[in-house]
C-alpha cells in the first residue's frame, strides 16, 4: 500500500498528442474498441473520436485511448487546482510526474461519465 498522496501501478496513455494516466487497478480489461461502446478520450481535448485500445472498467464503461504503457513505479500525486477538477467533471485526481513529463491522473469511471456527458451535450 502506498502512502497517501502516492500511486503505484498506472497506465500511461495518449489521446492524440495528449497524455492521461489511469490507476491500473481501475482497469478490469484492455480490449479492442471495435464493436464496443467506447467513449474516446480525445473528446476531452475537443478532437475527433478515435482509439486503438479500450480501457474497460469493472462497471462495464470503457474509455478509448490511442496508446498505453504500464508504469509500475511509485509516484507522488500532485494536487489538481479545484477549477480543473470541476472542469473535468470530478474525474481529475491530480498530476504525476512520470518519464520526465506531467500526466493528469484520471479516475476511469468518472472520466468515462464525463466523456459521455461531453458527447451528449455536443
Amino acid at each position: 500500500m502506498e502512502p497517501p498522496g502516492h500511486v503505484r501501478g498506472m497506465l500511461l496513455c495518449h489521446a492524440g498528442p495528449h497524455r492521461l494516466a489511469f490507476h491500473a487497478h481501475e482497469v478490469a480489461s484492455i480490449t479492442s474498441p471495435v464493436g464496443r461502446e467506447v467513449a474516446s478520450a480525445r473528446r476531452a481535448f475537443q478532437a475527433s473520436d478515435g482509439a486503438s485500445r479500450a480501457l474497460v472498467a469493472a462497471s462495464g464503461g470503457a474509455v478509448g485511448v490511442d496508446t498505453l504503457e504500464i508504469d509500475a513505479e511509485p509516484h507522488r500525486v500532485l494536487p489538481a487546482p479545484p477549477v480543473a477538477v470541476r472542469a473535468s467533471g470530478g474525474s481529475l485526481q491530480g498530476f504525476v510526474l512520470a518519464r520526465g513529463e506531467l500526466w493528469p491522473l484520471m479516475g476511469l469511471t468518472d472520466f468515462e461519465r464525463f466523456l459521455r456527458g461531453q458527447w451528449e451535450g455536443a
